[in-house]
């Protein structure tokens, strides 16, 4: 992964959906990164916070649709022209856990597997889920172990069970990096 990651201002309630990354056109629509770009999640539009890098935070009505080239763009309620929109770029996009739709059986959202320890069928630890990646048509998961990581596919041939009660993800023991 290249570049930067930016540290995430959302608190253990709540859940960081993206930022606002850039401006377009002249009527206020912003850029938006959606950490799931193709969630219905802002379809209908709903409410939201806003967090500024150095803290500041403000509540706003957001939607957002499809742009040009896989771009989401937003539009928040009351934001008028591109000098308000600008002022908008760096702003974290985030919403209470409880404001989250339920999943079906067997999905995740990735607040609840990272840092989730990871094992090996036969028991052997591999360490902990510290990263989720998701740039191709399948999400990877880093498994970090000191300073070394690991990567699994998140397919049902590899992973063998995400158990969030315990909190215990189980691996096949292919995955197991030192044998």
């Amino acid at each position: 992964m290249s570049g930067q990651r930016k540290k995430s201002s959302a608190t253990d309630a709540e859940v960081s959906l993206g930022w606002i990354v850039g401006i377009h056109g002249t009527g206020g629509e912003v850029r938006v990164h959606l950490h799931n770009r193709d969630s219905v999640f802002f379809k209908e539009g709903r409410e939201i916070e806003l967090v500024h890098p150095e803290g500041e935070r403000k509540t706003v009505w957001m939607s957002t649709r499809p742009g040009a080239k896989n771009r989401v763009l937003g539009r928040i309620r009351g934001l008028k022209g591109r000098d308000q929109a600008r002022l908008l770029m760096g702003w974290e996009i985030i919403v209470p856990k409880e404001a989250l739709p339920d999943l079906e059986d067997g999905e995740f959202y990735h607040h609840e597997l990272l840092g989730l320890p990871v094992q090996t069928e036969s028991g052997l630890s591999l360490g902990r889920l510290s990263e989720i990646q998701s740039a191709g048509p399948v999400d990877i998961w880093v498994i970090r172990k000191g300073t070394e990581d690991d990567f699994v596919p998140a397919l049902e041939q590899f992973i063998v069970e995400v158990d969030l009660v315990n909190g215990l993800v189980t691996v096949e023991d292919e995955w197991n990096s030192t044998s």
